[in-house]
C-alpha cells in the first residue's frame, strides 16, 4: 500500500478500514504500465521488440498497445520451447507472444485496421501459468496458408486424375514427382483433403466421397498455363469441375501452429480478435480455468478467395474448470469443430500394486497433457460400459515420459477384476459452459461437442455444419474424451443444414457416449439431464435426434422443418432415436413442416411421455450404424 494510502487509514475503525479500502484500492495498485506500439515501414520483424519488452517486465502488469497498420513476425529471433499441446502435434516451437508465469497482461489494438501478420512455422500466442491475460481488437494471419487450395477445371476417369489450377501456384511444388505445398520455412507433401463448393463456401454433399485415400501416392505434373494435373487419384468419385480441392497434408503434422495456445492460466479473454488462419487449432485451452471468448471470429479474409481458415478446431478445451463462456462469435471455413469441451481418460496399462498403477494415453495427440496433479480426484471407469468403478484422491504423479505416468492415489485397484480394463479420468475438468448468439458455418465436422459435468447452456445461436450440430459424446476407447454430462440446456437456436457429409448418420443432436453393444443394458447411465427446447431446426435427412444413455431427455417446443435441400442420406431412420435412457420427455413440438409418415424410435427407456399434435408414431427402429462393435 502507498504510503498517502497509509495516512488515510490512520485513526479509523477496522470495519471502516475495511469499506475504505474497498473503496479506494485501485489508486493504491499500481497500473499496468501502457506501451505503444506505432507502425514503422522500416521495421520488418517486430518478434525481437515484443521480446524485450516481455523480458522487461517479467511479472506482466504491462499493456502492448498496437497502432494502425500490418505488423510482421518472424521466427529467426522469436523464443522457443519443446510443447506439448492436446489435440495437436507435439514438438518444438517457436512462439512470438511468449507468456509465462505473469499477471495482467492486456495485447491490443485499434480493431480491423490492426493486422498482426505471422510469417513461417510459428504460434503466435502462447500463455503458460498466467492470470488476468486480454487479447483485444486486432486481426490475426500467416503470410501464407497451411492450407493448399485449388480449382479443379478438369477430370478423367480413364486415367483418374484430375486438374486443378492453384490458388497460389508460386506456393505448389513437385518432389520426386509428389506434390508439395510449402511456407517461408516449411514445405508439406499432400495428405488430408477435402472438396468445397465454391458457390455454398462449404463442404460437398457426401464430401467422404470425393476424398482421395491417403494410403495411395498422387503423382503431379505441370501442364502449362499455372495447371496441375494429379495423377493416380483415388476416390468413389473424381471432384467435379469447379469444385475446390483444398488439403491439410498428412495426418500427424498437420496441428503444429496452434493460434491461441493457453496453459494453466486462470482469467483469460479474447475479444474483438479476427482470426483468418492458423496451422493447427484457432485456439487451444488446456487445465485452464475461466476463459472468455466474445466477440471472436475465425474466418477466411475477405476477396481471398480461400474456402479455409484455420486447419483444425475454432475452439478447444481440456481439462479446464470454472465458466468457458463463447459470446457473440462467429465460427466459419475451419475444418475441424467450432468447439469441443472435454476432459482425458488414460488407460490403466500397469497394475503395480492396490493404489499404485501405470497410465498411458489412448490417443497420440493427448500424449504429455498434464493430467493431474497431487490433490486432485479421479476417476476410475469400466471402459466397456464407461460405468464408474471408484474414486481416489491423487497421492503422487511421476510424468516418466509423454505416453507414461506412475500414479499412486487412495483408491485400490485390486478391488477389481483383472479382466476389466479400467480408464481414468480426472473430476477437476468440470467447466461450466455459457455460449450464446454464436454462429458456425462452413465448417467441416461439427458446431459444438459439448463433454462436461458443469452447468451447460447454448442459446440464441445459428448452427450449421457439416456433421453434427451438437454432439455429446464421451469416449475410452478412441479419442479418449472423458465428459458425463450433468446439466445441458440447449434452447432457442436455428439448426440450419447439418449433416452433409460423415460416414455415419449425423444428427442435429447426437448423444452418443462410446459404449459397445453388448454393455449398454442396465446400469447407471452415463449422462445426466439434457433438455433441447425452443430450436427451430431446418434440416434434410431423416434422424434429427439420436440420444443412448441417458437419464433424462426433454424434447419440447421445438419446430421442425424439412428444408428439402438434398435427399437424405440415410433413409429410413426415425427423427427421434432413444435408446437406453432412463426417461424421455417428447412435449408440445410442431412436426407440421417435417416429413410424412416420420417415426419416434425407443429402445429400452423405462419412462416416455409423448405429447402433441402430429406427433410421428412410436416404433422401435434403431439407428444400426452408430457404433457396431
Amino acid at each position: 500500500m502507498e504510503k498517502g494510502c497509509i495516512l488515510l487509514m490512520f485513526g479509523m475503525s477496522i470495519r471502516k478500514f475495511i469499506i475504505l479500502s474497498a473503496l479506494i484500492v485501485s489508486g493504491c495498485i499500481s497500473h499496468p504500465e501502457t506501451i505503444d506500439i506505432d507502425f514503422d515501414s522500416g521495421t520488418e520483424d517486430y518478434t525481437p521488440l515484443v521480446r524485450k519488452i516481455l523480458a522487461e517486465h517479467p511479472a506482466g502488469e504491462v499493456t502492448i498497445r498496437f497502432g494502425a497498420g500490418t505488423f510482421d513476425f518472424y521466427p529467426e529471433q522469436a523464443a522457443g520451447s519443446y510443447l506439448c499441446v492436446s489435440n495437436n502435434d507435439n514438438g518444438y516451437k517457436r512462439c512470438a507472444f511468449l507468456l509465462e508465469e505473469m499477471r495482467r497482461v492486456r495485447i491490443e489494438g485499434t480493431g480491423e485496421k490492426t493486422q498482426l501478420r505471422f510469417h513461417a512455422a510459428i504460434v503466435p500466442f502462447r500463455v503458460a501459468r498466467c492470470e488476468q491475460i486480454v487479447f483485444e481488437a486486432f486481426t490475426i494471419d500467416y503470410d501464407a496458408s497451411f492450407i493448399f487450395e485449388g480449382l479443379v477445371v478438369g477430370n478423367d476417369p480413364r486415367t483418374h486424375s484430375i486438374t486443378l489450377r492453384p490458388l497460389d501456384p508460386e506456393r505448389f511444388e513437385i518432389r520426386s514427382g509428389e506434390p508439395w505445398f510449402t511456407g517461408y520455412d516449411w514445405a508439406s507433401p499432400f495428405g488430408e483433403n477435402i472438396l468445397f463448393d465454391p458457390g455454398t463456401r462449404s463442404p460437398y454433399y457426401q464430401a467422404e466421397q470425393y476424398e482421395h485415400d491417403q494410403k495411395k501416392t498422387l503423382q503431379a505434373e505441370w501442364i502449362g498455363d499455372s495447371l496441375v494435373r494429379l495423377s493416380g487419384y483415388s476416390s468413389r468419385e473424381l471432384p467435379p469441375v469447379e469444385s475446390v480441392y483444398t488439403d491439410k497434408g498428412p495426418h500427424s503434422t498437420n496441428r503444429r501452429y496452434p493460434g491461441f495456445s493457453f496453459y494453466k492460466s486462470a482469467g483469460v479473454e479474447v475479444r474483438n480478435v479476427t482470426l483468418h488462419d492458423s496451422g493447427g487449432m484457432a485456439l487451444i485451452a488446456e487445465n485452464c480455468r475461466n476463459v472468455v471468448c466474445s466477440q471472436y471470429r475465425v474466418e477466411v479474409p475477405p476477396q481471398s478467395g480461400r474456402m479455409v481458415s484455420a486447419s483444425a478446431d475454432a475452439t478447444h478445451f481440456v481439462g479446464c474448470s470454472g465458466k468457458i463462456v463463447l459470446r457473440a462469435c462467429r465460427f466459419e471455413s475451419m475444418l475441424d469443430d467450432a468447439t469441443n469441451i472435454h476432459g482425458v481418460y488414460m488407460t490403466v496399462v500397469d497394475r503395480l500394486s492396490g493404489n499404485r498403477f501405470g497410465a498411458s494415453f489412448g490417443h497420440f495427440q493427448q500424449e504429455g497433457f498434464d493430467f493431474a496433479e497431487q490433490g486432485d480426484s479421479l476417476v476410475f471407469i469400466d471402459r466397456a460400459d464407461l460405468g464408474v468403478l471408484g474414486c481416489g484422491r491423487v497421492e503422487e504423479v511421476n510424468h516418466v515420459n509423454e505416453n507414461y505416468y506412475i500414479i499412486r492415489t487412495g483408491f485400490d485397484l485390486s478391488t477389481i477384476p483383472d479382466s476389466v480394463h479400467i480408464a481414468v479420468g480426472n473430476r477437476a475438468a468440470d467447466a461450466d459452459v455459457e455460449i450464446s448468439e454464436c454462429t458456425v458455418r462452413y465448417n467441416r465436422a461439427r458446431s459444438f461437442l459439448l463433454s462436461t459435468p458443469g452447468d451447460v447452456c447454448v442459446e440464441n445461436s445459428d448452427l450449421s455444419s457439416m456433421m453434427a450440430g451438437i454432439r455429446i459424446c464421451g469416449d475410452a476407447n478412441y479419442w479418449f474424451e472423458s465428459g458425463r454430462t450433468r446439466n445441458v440446456v440447449i434452447r432457442n437456436n436455428r439448426f440450419g443444414t447439418m449433416a452433409t457429409g460423415g460416414c455415419s448418420p449425423q444428427a442435429v443432436l447426437q448423444i452418443d457416449p462410446v459404449i459397445s453393444h453388448n454393455a449398454r443394458s442396465g446400469g447407471t447411465p452415463y449422462h445426466g439431464c439434457i433438455r433441447f427446447e425452443g430450436n427451430l431446426v431446418e434440416s434434410f435427412d431423416n434422424q434429427l435426434i439420436y440420444a443412448l444413455s441417458v437419464d433424462s431427455l426433454v424434447i419440447s417446443r421445438n419446430r421442425f422443418v424439412d428444408s428439402r435441400r438434398f435427399e437424405p442420406r440415410f433413409a429410413g431412420l426415425s427423427v427421434i432415436d432413444a435408446q437406453h435412457c432412463r426417461s424421455v420427455t417428447v412435449r408440445d413440438n410442431d412436426f407440421s413442416g417435417w416429413k410424412e409418415n416420420s417415426t419416434i424410435s425407443l429402445v429400452d427407456c423405462s419412462e416416455h411421455c409423448l405429447e402433441g399434435e402430429e406427433m410421428p408414431r412410436m416404433v422401435e427402429n434403431p439407428n444400426p450404424y452408430f457404433y457396431e462393435n
